[in-house]
């Protein structure tokens, strides 16, 4: 019954009432020749007022045409009452909607570097998790507007559009022009395929990810724009080998993942142009100043690893720092290293 308003439920069980009070009492106007058939059809023309005609008649029974004048002004009010309530919350609900639909595109209109999450099922759901604890701006797709009550049952406050995720209007709808990235995590290859050829074409500097439940798909979804593809079942044969054979390392990146408290996680950092570190060696970057981040990898433009840096390593441009620091020290690095202002 939650999902009936409490203003509702009350005239529902008002409305009853009424109805056995109405059948009780013409039942008991009409005797024992008439049944409760009666007596309850008496009672619905009366309190509807559409006068197909009496079937328990009145005109010998003074106090029957004055139960019926009582119950006409009560059952007919009480009718009305209810139509009047109902109209007014489908109207109030209808113009919620709207209010919130508009609220939330102007929120949308006003990101800028954010992500796009095009289907929330349940890996969709987890991607949504990941970058919402970590502070990242986002919007939902969805077809099934339901999905907002999942976000909600899993606390996570995230904007959703219903909408298909494969047409243009919708993705201009989510701002992709301006967007960082986008996920395309439907449980259907076809779809993020199309998501994917749609996303390039509208935005051709955008990074994408997208979900293969085939692995035979992922050539497909690459040559349609996708710059990495994840394929769940290569994934998660992967995890289960890794679970036996170094069960440590999976449990530390997993306690990295999940702890809601302490969101530290592996980021990267890119070296732009304008760096005031170009050509300087790791060292001369006062980490300790930011927080307590590490520094665990680099990757040259050119696309060499340099594991676990030395401390002269130099750094150069486009070169991606891999760190373990929460977001929020991430962001302080990069703006640092960058020469940019917080």
């Amino acid at each position: 019954m939650k999902i009936i308003p409490k203003k509702l439920q009350q005239m529902l069980i008002i409305i009853i009432a009424i109805v056995a009070i109405g059948t009780i009492g013409f039942k008991i106007i009409g005797g024992e020749s008439k049944g409760f058939l009666d007596a309850l059809y008496m009672t619905a023309i009366t309190i509807t007022t559409v006068g197909y005609g009496d079937v328990i008649g009145l005109d010998d029974k003074p106090y029957g045409k004055l139960f019926t004048v009582i119950f006409v002004f009560i059952g007919a009010g009480a009718i009305a009452y209810l139509f009047t309530t109902l109209a007014a919350y489908i109207i109030e609900g209808e113009l919620k909607k709207v209010f919130r639909r508009r609220t939330m595109e102007k929120r949308i209109a006003k990101m800028k570097d954010h992500y796009i999450i095009c289907g929330i099922g349940m890996v969709g759901l987890y991607v949504t998790h990941e970058l919402f604890i970590t502070k990242r701006q986002l919007v939902a797709i969805d077809t099934d507007e339901s999905k907002q009550e999942l976000l909600k049952l899993h606390e996570l406050n995230v904007d959703l559009l219903v909408g298909d995720a494969t047409e243009n209007e919708v993705l201009w709808q989510a701002m992709i022009e301006k967007a960082h990235g986008l996920f395309a995590t439907t449980d259907s290859d076809n779809d993020n395929i199309v998501i994917a050829l749609t996303a390039r074409q509208l935005n051709p500097n955008l990074r994408i990810v997208a979900r293969c439940n085939d692995t035979k798909n992922t050539d497909k979804l690459r040559r349609a724009g996708a710059d990495n593809v994840v394929a769940l079942n290569f994934i998660g044969g992967l995890r289960m080998a890794s679970e036996m054979i170094r069960p440590h390392v999976t449990s530390f990146l997993d306690m990295m993942l999940r702890d809601k408290e302490s969101p530290i996680r592996v980021e990267e950092v890119h070296i732009t142009k304008n760096s005031p570190y170009l050509g300087k060696p790791v060292k001369e970057i006062d980490f300790k100043m930011i927080g307590n981040i590490m520094v665990i990898s680099a990757r040259k433009s050119s696309g060499e690893w340099i594991y676990n840096p030395y401390p002269d390593t130099i750094i150069e441009k486009d070169m991606k720092l891999i760190v373990i620091a929460t977001p929020e020290e991430k962001e302080i690095l990069r703006c640092h290293v960058c020469g940019e202002s917080q």
